[in-house]
């Protein structure tokens, strides 16, 4: 049949948590701000935020349950609809195969029943920011879809992920990971296009920049998507060089520090700031509050590889430890932007300083000052009800607070370190529950990519591969950007061998995606990229058009620093 309704087993409400593993989290049950990339609060639309999230136009379900969910496998990390009912202790997992015959199963989810289609059928397509009346008539297949139903009593959303991380692989799709180029092999060209097209040269000094053009974006940003975050790899791996320009890179860093202790989010070719409200009036001073948070978590653990460490890091991080002291004091929370000059939250809710907590607890071990344990221990428990909501937001910097792995990924780093430092069994607890969240963002097995595709003629692999957000609907190689590390801790200390096997489908699949001399790999456009670039799209769905499935463009991007950091063993 090309169409199968599974109702679910239980009666339906209105607050029924619906998972659409890296596409809906709640049903995506949340206001909707309707602008066009990259989208911005406005001043008066941050004052309004800090309870439910705002979330672009995406795939979701009314405010209300309302309406009906439509996507295709391409568009979820795993071919499942999950329901969890709070008022009937029970949920649902339904599995289902990526694709019959060359093309994509659909998922759905209407009030109350779980649906499949051969080929996918979609009201409404998704592009970005947009979602588009479908105007191509469905015509089914006819075609049996395989699927897998799980009911089980559920008390807790701690719970309901757990059994999703058990059973992500229970339709026996192909997980087997990709030959790559050995550690070694990698990290030299690394390091060559590093400081081949990476580093600039200033009157100051110079620095590692984030990409390789002029754009302002990829010259400099202190977190997010490398700045001060890279250079963990090279004081550590690196040689004379590496290391000399790594020092140099935290010099500059340092010149970015704004009054509050917050650092600016972008400095351009020219050495003058900039904010991160994308030329919103009324912005112009905003700051991301996850490139600080990374900012003091990195830059903490590259105090442990330098021989000295000058008095101005020492101070620069004790302001931005003492900055994310203030917020959490006067705040509760950290919120999503900040004024870089007073510290003001501007933007209020998300998780974006998930990582915040875990260099917190590296500040109080290196200053040994308790108020940052204190502070570290209070923001994890509040990250922690974030879990238990079943979504994180506010990672990325461009897509308003639509569900994201970025900050979960961080909101994971925090617990392990609390765990490291405190021996907390709490922390340890809540480190395996974000690690059972995580996991819904990484997929599981290897897709099926168009036969005319670039990852098809290099017969690349998808498995490990991470979805990005609920917005930008790319799955990308490895972590951003971390290299991973706290999962094999999670497996360490638990014994659980599937986050053993979480770990190495995240870590060791990412150098499939870099070009090579030996092994080049061709942009959509047919240019060639340069070797070590790693381009974040793995396409499963067709959010940028059928033609971009299993096709990259031509660009330097973060994935770089979360290989480098991996390879580096942090």
């Amino acid at each position: 049949m090309s169409i199968q309704t599974i109702p679910l087993p239980f009666p339906a409400h209105g607050d029924d948590y619906v998972l659409f593993p890296a596409c809906a989290y709640d049903g995506n049950r949340f206001p909707v701000l309707d602008k066009k990339y990259p989208p911005m609060f406005t001043p008066e639309e941050g004052k309004q935020a800090g309870g439910k999230p705002f979330i672009t136009p995406v795939p979701r379900l009314g405010e209300d349950s309302s309406g009906i969910l439509e996507v295709t496998a391409g568009d979820v990390s795993v071919p499942c609809i999950g329901v969890f009912s709070r008022a009937e202790r029970k949920a649902v997992l339904l599995f289902t195969l990526q694709e019959i015959d060359r093309q994509n199963i659909g998922l759905a989810y209407e009030r109350g029943q779980m649906i499949l289609t051969h080929p996918a059928r979609r009201r409404e397509v998704y592009t970005m920011c947009t979602m588009t009346p479908q105007t191509e008539a469905w015509i089914p297949s006819g075609k049996e879809i395989p699927y897998k139903l799980l009911s089980f009593d559920c008390e807790t959303m701690e719970q309901f992920f757990r059994v999703f991380f058990e059973n992500r692989k229970c339709m026996g799709l192909d997980d087997t990971l990709p030959e790559v180029p050995s550690k070694e092999e990698q990290f030299e060209i690394q390091k060559n296009k590093f400081n081949a097209m990476n580093w600039r040269e200033t009157e100051y000094g110079g620095f590692y920049a984030v990409g390789t053009t002029d754009n302002k974006f990829q010259v400099w940003q202190p977190g997010w998507t490398g700045g001060a975050m890279g250079t963990y790899a090279f004081l550590k791996c690196g040689g004379t060089i590496e290391k000399e320009r790594s020092v140099k890179t935290l010099h500059h860093l340092f010149r970015t520090q704004g009054a509050s202790g917050l650092f600016w989010g972008i400095c351009d070719k020219d050495g003058a700031f900039h904010s991160d409200g994308f030329g919103v009036p009324g912005t112009e001073k905003w700051t991301l509050i996850r490139k600080s948070a990374d900012v003091l978590y990195f830059v903490l653990r590259q105090f442990e590889l330098l021989e000295e460490i000058p008095a101005e890091f020492e101070n620069g991080i004790r302001r931005c430890a003492d900055a994310f002291v203030r917020l959490c004091q006067e705040n509760g929370q950290l919120g999503q932007f900040a004024d870089v000059e007073t510290g003001e939250i501007t933007v209020g809710g998300s998780t974006s300083g998930g990582i915040a907590p875990a260099g917190l607890a590296l500040a109080y071990r290196y200053f040994g000052d308790s108020v940052y344990l204190e502070t570290a221990q209070a923001l994890a428990d509040h990250f922690y009800t974030h879990i238990q909501n079943g979504y994180t937001t506010g990672g990325p910097g461009e897509m308003l607070q639509c569900p994201d792995s970025e900050s979960a990924f961080g909101v994971l780093e925090s617990f392990v370190w609390l765990y490291e430092i405190t021996g907390k069994e709490k922390y340890l607890s809540y480190a395996r529950a974000a690690a059972d969240f995580c996991s819904s963002w990484v997929v599981p097995y290897n897709y099926r990519f168009p036969e005319t595709s670039e990852f098809a003629r290099l017969g690349m692999k998808s498995v490990g591969s991470v979805f990005a957000n609920a917005q930008n609907k790319h799955s990308a190689p490895g972590i951003c950007s971390l290299s991973g590390t706290s999962v094999y801790k999670v497996y360490k200390w638990t014994g659980d061998e599937r986050y053993l096997t979480l770990y190495r489908e995240i870590t060791e699949t990412v150098g499939q995606y870099m070009s090579t001399e030996a092994r080049p790999i061709r942009a959509l456009d047919g240019s060639i990229l340069p070797p070590g670039f790693i381009c974040e799209r793995v396409n499963l769905s067709d959010w940028e058009s059928t033609a971009w499935v299993g096709n990259v463009f031509n660009g330097s991007c973060w994935c770089e620093v979360s290989n480098l950091l991996w390879l580096a063993g942090m």
